[in-house]
């Protein structure tokens, strides 16, 4: 009797193990897709926000050389504490702190590098001038946008040195635009 007994008591064993085991994966998918799900309300209008540039090819006596900057917001809250950063050739960066840009907007401007410098070359220029980045903020969140994608980041960024020249910004509206678009 005590040998079933011993048996029975090691099969409930082996089938509590299993069961240990299953809620434990079961636990950290759940834990995964809160995670995404978290981030993904962290992300709600930032992840509407989107920017691409490529070499202007025209300039004029109030535009000048440079490169042409496309920020799209298609989020229904203003994008702000907005800079516009660019490597330059000598190694450093410079910066372009610019005027928040509404809900439902795509503002196009000519950047220019301060005088006397000039923008690190872009590997493919074919496909745009990649090495833009667009730091700002939305509804309290930091965020920065590259070629790399979106990313958060701090409050506090490190200031740099070297202005860019901004020509005019332009702003046209975007259609599909909102929360639910």
């Amino acid at each position: 009797m005590s040998l079933l007994a011993l048996i029975g008591s090691g099969v409930a064993l082996f089938y509590t193990a299993e069961a240990w085991e299953g809620q434990q994966i079961l636990n950290e998918q759940q834990i995964a897709l809160n995670r995404a799900t978290q981030d993904r309300e962290l992300r709600v209008y930032s992840s509407r926000v989107a920017l691409w540039a490529r070499i202007g090819t025209d300039f004029s006596s109030i535009k000048p050389p440079g490169v042409d900057v496309h920020i799209q917001n298609r989020s229904p809250v203003p994008l702000r504490r907005m800079r516009v950063l660019v490597p330059l050739e000598s190694g450093g960066v410079a910066e372009a702190r610019i005027e928040d840009v509404p809900p439902c907007v795509v503002r196009r401007m000519r950047i220019a590098p301060p005088v006397g410098k000039r923008f690190a070359v872009a590997s493919e220029q074919w496909l745009g001038y990649t090495p833009v980045a667009l730091e700002f903020e939305e509804t309290g969140r930091y965020w920065r946008l590259d070629d790399g994608g979106l990313t958060a980041t701090s409050v506090d960024v490190t200031s740099h040195v070297d202005q860019l020249r901004l020509a005019v910004p332009v702003e046209s509206p975007v259609g599909d635009c909102g929360e639910g678009a």
